[in-house]
């Protein structure tokens, strides 16, 4: 019984990541206040993330904000 909790709980965790992905990039003129990426600047590094991203709040909005990537990274301590 106990896998079977871990797997449905896998299988949750993977819908709640696909629900904001298809929130945030293909429902955000739908739904409002969602905000999503919009564009991008500066160069690639080896990992094809550029320089720069540009988040607008919510659909409809005629400006943006400009994220910058840093040095810092985050990754799991297993």
């Amino acid at each position: 019984m106990n896998l079977e909790l871990e797997a449905y709980e896998g299988e949750l965790k993977k819908l709640r990541e696909l629900w904001t992905l298809v929130k945030h990039e293909l429902l955000a003129d739908k739904l409002g206040n969602v905000y999503f990426i919009c564009g991008e600047g500066g160069q690639r590094d080896k990992n094809n993330l550029p320089d720069k991203i540009h988040i607008c709040p919510a659909y409809g909005v005629d400006w943006f904000q400009v994220y910058e990537k840093s040095e810092t990274t985050f990754a799991p301590e297993w």
